[in-house]
């Protein structure tokens, strides 16, 4: 049975018709369909991630998808700093920087198609000041945005975080489905998402402007003066995590 209803699936069509001018990378680290059970290999969501993007990858000539075993390759899977799957990475070929782990359902699954198509833009939608701030940037950067399907305010920060990444080689974003990686949520003290962590060093709840998670970033660097109240805050525009 197909994942997208006909419906969605010719809003996408329509969608990538007139947004999508040229060639987008996707490749999916996921586990092997095998009759053979290993403990500790369970990944329910790889299943319905991997048939969602086939789907997504038949409605435009411009979306290259790649399926690759995780558990046959893991030690290049681990190269890119691939440790969990499903593992989704999307960018212009050759770029590995832009990451979502998860199904991308529900509010997710927008920011999904949005940064399909920013990665095959040749234009930034970024402004120009973050441009010049990432591209002068001495340190790299990773960013994990946590999300769940339900949380209306994700998207934003997931796009801007993905936005980042496709500007700037030295920016890695990734977006994390929390509630299929309970150990994160657990090492990163997520009650409530979206929740940005930068560099483990910086972390803050809720939606934010461009500017702000520009500021963020270069706090996390040591380019700017980190402020003790800002450098946790919990905004209006965030989902409690249940």
């Amino acid at each position: 049975m197909p994942v997208l209803q006909d419906r969605d699936r010719e809003a996408v069509r329509r969608r990538f018709d007139t947004e999508l001018k040229h060639d987008v990378s996707i490749r999916m680290y996921t586990r092997s369909n095998t009759a053979l059970y290993i403990p500790g290999r369970e990944c329910q969501s790889c299943g319905t991630t991997q048939e969602l993007l086939e789907e997504i990858s038949a409605l435009s000539k411009h979306v290259d998808l790649q399926i690759f075993d995780f558990y046959g390759d893991t030690e290049g899977a681990r190269a890119l700093g691939i440790d969990r799957i499903p593992a989704v990475l999307i960018g212009p070929e050759g770029r590995d920087n832009v990451r979502y782990f998860g199904l991308p359902s529900g509010f997710e699954f927008s920011l999904l198609l949005d940064t399909i198509i920013a990665a095959a833009d040749k234009r930034s939608a970024l402004q120009l000041e973050t441009r010049r701030k990432l591209k002068a940037l001495k340190e790299d950067v990773h960013i994990k945005v946590f999300v769940t399907p339900r949380c209306q305010y994700c998207p934003a920060v997931g796009r801007l975080a993905h936005l980042m990444a496709l500007e700037s080689p030295r920016v890695t974003a990734d977006v994390v489905e929390v509630q299929e990686f309970q150990d994160l949520a657990r090492v990163y003290n997520v009650m409530s998402v979206p929740k940005t962590v930068i560099n483990d060093r910086v972390q803050f709840v809720g939606a934010v402007t461009e500017e702000v998670m520009m500021e963020r970033i270069l706090q996390a660097v040591g380019a700017a003066e980190a402020d003790e109240e800002q450098a946790e805050q919990v905004s209006d525009q965030a989902t409690i995590v249940r």
